[in-house]
């Protein structure tokens, strides 16, 4: 699965980001549905790291989470907050959580760019 350069890698996270926020955004709606996205999350770090031929299990994937914490910590707070707003606030969950996936799968992406040993 891993690529076989940094160039070929990135497209091929990118694709993974993406899809990856399309999948959470489905499930975003549902009220409590920030632990799900979580281990999407880490899920995601797991499968971009094989991209980049950096094998990680989920305890170093969260480590690399908590250190990109911030649109983590925004995300759940909004979700706390529109959890309360019945079918509207469900509908703008969806959303925040394509926008932060997307975010974090940026930051994610730079991370295993750095560390990858794949030639450039």
């Amino acid at each position: 699965m891993a690529a076989k350069n940094k160039r070929e890698a990135k497209e091929k996270a990118n694709e993974a980001v993406n899809a990856w926020s399309v999948g959470l955004a489905a499930t975003a709606w549902i009220p409590g549905s920030g632990y799900v996205m979580t281990a999407g999350d880490i899920m995601m770090v797991i499968q971009v790291g094989k991209i980049y031929d950096v094998d990680m299990d989920e305890t170093a994937a969260a480590t690399v989470l908590t250190g990109i914490a911030a649109p983590l910590v925004g995300r759940t707070v909004a979700y706390g907050l529109l959890d309360c707003i019945p079918i509207a606030g469900w509908i703008v969950k969806s959303a925040v959580s394509v926008g932060v996936s997307i975010t974090v799968g940026k930051t994610v992406i730079a991370y295993f760019e750095d560390c990858s040993p794949l030639p450039e």
